[in-house]
């Protein structure tokens, strides 16, 4: 036998769904599928370099020295498989899994938990699913042709602690939507694109609102890939039970901080020299309130909504009480930014920039 790969290496696992259902319907002929599936697999590793580790039955384990020959492996099989004429017509489906670690290599095996993780990974996963842990994700290509990475989420594997952040790869002209995955899916906070700034979880002043919501700011344009992303120049309201955005509410051009406070939820729009109100309850936006010189941080405090402004020495405040309406204090001295302290009282917390 050759040489094992060592230090960092990834591990793909593979096996054929319904193999026993296969099995019943075919009799004698499933000897021949699967003589027939050993060898596309077994010829995708071999042409990117994968050393077979062991086989048993309709399953595989290999070993690749790098991450994207493991994925490139994976891809070929996918389409060998899905292309195949199979005995009776048979649809054959194969989940696989990948893991990259640094095992230690023993007599002609490799010891360690990324063993075990990778062997998990592939067997939560449906027929025609190719799946990949965080640590190989983050060693592999973006622009292979044809083929690309979809983020599924945190789960539980079977006997292993730490929860698996883990990837769907999806290639053209192959089947790409499947059932849940079969593991415990792990609640975290909602990943929001990288064009929204996760800004505040609203409680007590929301009581109208269905569920405790998390604003987003969107303030580019919509990836369209993700129900967690909010569109370009809205506030996204999550639901925090479920982590999914349940409403996207359009406001004013480059929104930029909020507040809630006096029942509302108050934006400030600073390229439309604008304050927006929204009702939590109807989430939409029930004002829009001119305000001056590109408003950026926004605060409650004194009865009053305090807006600070970033280019000229002089902050507003909106009285949070019909009549609505707005006026302009002078900063006393203060930046005209909104990195100074806010009136005591605030509720606000500024975006992440």
């Amino acid at each position: 036998m050759t040489e094992l790969p060592s230090g960092t290496v990834t591990f793909l696992f593979t096996d054929i769904e319904g193999s026993t259902q296969l099995l019943k319907r075919l009799g004698a002929l499933y000897g021949e599928l699967l003589a027939q599936h050993q060898r596309l697999i077994r010829e995708a590793a071999a042409e990117r370099g994968g050393h077979e580790i062991d086989t048993q039955g309709d399953s595989f384990f290999f070993a690749f020295p790098r991450a994207n020959a493991a994925l490139g492996a994976a891809v070929v099989a996918q389409r060998a498989l899905a292309t195949h004429d199979w005995p009776e017509g048979a649809d054959v489906r194969v989940r696989m899994g990948l893991h990259t670690g640094e095992p230690i290599v023993g007599d002609e095996r490799y010891v360690g938990i990324g063993v075990h993780r990778a062997a998990r990974i592939g067997a939560i996963g449906h027929g025609g699913q190719v799946l990949l842990s965080n640590a190989t994700r983050e060693l592999v290509d973006d622009d292979v042709d044809g083929v690309s990475v979809r983020d599924l989420g945190s789960y539980r594997l079977k006997d292993i602690d730490r929860a698996e952040r883990l990837y769907q790869l999806e290639i053209t002209g192959l089947r790409s939507t499947f059932p849940p995955l079969r593991a415990e899916r792990v609640r975290e906070p909602s990943r929001i694109s990288r064009r929204s700034i996760l800004v505040a979880a609203l409680a007590g002043v929301l009581a109208a609102a269905v569920a405790i919501p998390i604003f987003a700011f969107g303030q580019g344009g919509s990836s369209g890939d993700s129900v967690e992303t909010a569109a370009g120049n809205s506030v996204g309201y999550i639901d925090a039970e479920s982590n999914v955005l349940v409403a996207d509410i359009s406001v004013g051009t480059t929104p930029t901080d909020v507040v809630a406070a006096e029942g509302a939820v108050w934006v400030t729009n600073t390229a439309d020299d604008s304050v927006d109100r929204i009702d939590p309850a109807t989430r939409t936006v029930r004002q829009t309130i001119p305000v001056e010189n590109g408003p950026v941080g926004i605060a409650y405090g004194d009865g009053s909504i305090w807006v600070a402004n970033a280019t000229a020495p002089c902050r507003a405040s909106i009285r949070s009480r019909a009549p609505w309406q707005q006026r302009s204090r002078p900063a006393r001295g203060l930046p005209a930014s909104p990195s100074h302290p806010t009136p005591s009282g605030s509720q606000t917390r500024k975006a992440a920039r």
